[in-house]
């Protein structure tokens, strides 16, 4: 069981961050390890943290999604903590990955301010709404957690908790057909790739999980059924490009013919705010810590930046307490989420100083690999290091170091493919809602850019190894 314990943590640690360019939400860590109506368990349980990750993953439909923990320096040395957890809890602290401050009162809140991110409470906070008017009037900004089945949901601030009466959504099953194109037979070298926009045609409804996994609404209306009188193909094919097609655009377009899942809707899902004035202007600056080992903003700190606590106008360390030194402009930096199947599966972090080299296997183990993601054609396809990502002028620059190329997709919106360009040993400057195509299903979309309907498998759990999570029964 110490085992199983370990690997859970190990596994809640990796969705954790201070880096206000990574995070997805910021949380009181005391308040949701204290929180019993989870699991009825013990008065106080690490594991709950890792409830709130899950929850923030079916929330935002994000395999990835990470989460900002802001602790008291009580609970570091809280009795009620297993020895196990007091370690765990001590190595998060040291390491970064959960922001340490004598007294929490609203520093979560503060985040939140700060970097525009939800605020995921257990209950309301109307005493610092004061400060921070938001509270009241973009209640949809605070992220409501509550029990059920086992589990627990996000509930947007200012909606009715959801409903635990056993019902089940409606959600769309779509079966989509990917068009194999075939080159023209007299196109010069490949420059852009046949777009493969597909839509998903409705063939009926089924059972799903409950409605307030995901923070979306039931689907009103089914969706319109496909024109029987059209051929399959024709009705799914778009107009190829201009310029023809490029070598080896099957192996794009073809693989496995059909993709069948489930399609949610999601209508009202708060992902970020615009940054508060201050705010703006903490994060466009690096900070320095007096003390030099500080984990949050000294000088050996490996990650990005959290925010400093303002105390009466100065930026203060949270963690120390001391005013901090402004050390210059902080670099430029992106999130980046790795879509496989139209599902988010991880986060990371391209920085003005740290670009990051994405593949099937590379070979820096800073950087990032896709393989754990890819069946055996897109294996073949996808080199061990396909892409170089790099921040340059303040923009991401993606730069394709494969054998056989990589797509862009250029959208001025989600959901629009409008134009493609095919690279082979050459860069690519992303603007708006550009992404990455390493091979068909397999996307690098720049920070928050998510498509609205999403089809395939939502995320596993991070306490599939928990032992000691109590399952409460619905009545």
């Amino acid at each position: 069981m110490r085992f199983e314990v370990s690997r859970v943590m190990d596994t809640i640690e990796q969705r954790l961050t201070t880096d206000v360019t990574l995070a997805q939400a910021v949380v009181d860590l005391a308040e949701v390890a204290r929180f019993v109506a989870l699991d009825g368990g013990r008065p106080i349980n690490l594991l709950r943290l890792g409830m709130v990750v899950d929850a923030l993953s079916r929330y935002l439909i994000d395999a990835g999604a990470m989460l900002y923990p802001v602790a008291g320096r009580e609970v570091l040395s809280e009795a009620a903590l297993t020895s196990k957890e007091r370690m765990v809890l001590g190595r998060w602290a040291d390491d970064g990955l959960i922001e340490v401050t004598p007294v929490v009162a609203d520093r979560p809140v503060e985040i939140a301010d700060f970097t525009g991110l939800p605020l995921i409470v257990v209950r309301d906070v109307p005493q610092f709404a004061t400060r921070f008017p938001w509270l009241v009037d973009s209640p949809e900004r605070v992220l409501r957690l509550v029990p059920r089945a086992g589990g627990a949901v996000l509930t947007p601030g200012g909606e009715p908790p959801p409903p635990n009466d056993g019902k089940e959504r409606l959600v769309v099953v779509g079966k989509a057909t990917l068009p194999i194109i075939p080159p023209e037979p007299d196109s010069a070298s490949a420059s852009t790739k046949a777009a493969t926009n597909v839509e998903t045609t409705a063939e009926g409804a089924a059972a799903a999980e409950p409605a307030a996994d995901t923070g979306a609404e039931p689907v009103d209306k089914p969706a319109e059924p496909a024109d029987e009188t059209k051929p399959a193909a024709a009705a799914a094919e778009p107009e190829p490009p201009k310029g023809g097609q490029p070598d080896g655009l099957q192996s794009f377009t073809a693989r496995g013919a059909q993709r069948f899942g489930r399609t949610r809707v999601v209508r009202r899902r708060f992902t970020r705010a615009e940054p508060s004035g201050v705010g703006a202007a903490l994060m466009a600056r690096e900070w320095q810590c007096g003390e030099p080992d500080c984990p949050a903003f000294g000088r050996f700190r490996r990650i990005g930046q959290p925010v400093p606590r303002m105390r009466a106008g100065v930026p203060a360390c949270p963690r120390h307490g001391e005013a901090v030194k402004d050390v210059g402009p902080r670099p430029a930096a992106f999130a980046v989420a790795i879509v496989v199947e139209d599902l988010a599966r991880r986060r990371f972090v391209v920085s003005q100083d740290h670009p990051i080299v994405v593949g099937r296997e590379p070979a820096d183990p800073d950087d990032v690999s896709v393989g754990a993601w890819l069946h055996e054609a897109a294996a073949a396809w996808i080199a061990k290091e396909h892409v170089k990502l790099a921040v340059d002028g303040g923009k991401l620059v993606v730069t394709d170091t494969s054998d056989n190329g990589t797509v862009i997709w250029k959208r001025s919106a989600p959901d629009i493919k409008e134009e493609t360009e095919r690279l082979y040993r050459k860069s690519y400057r992303l603007d708006g809602w550009d992404s990455v195509e390493l091979y068909t299903g397999v996307e690098l979309v720049v920070g928050d850019h998510r498509l609205q309907t999403i089809v395939g498998s939502e995320p596993a759990s991070v306490l599939l190894d928990a032992p000691t999570v109590a399952l409460r029964l619905v009545d």
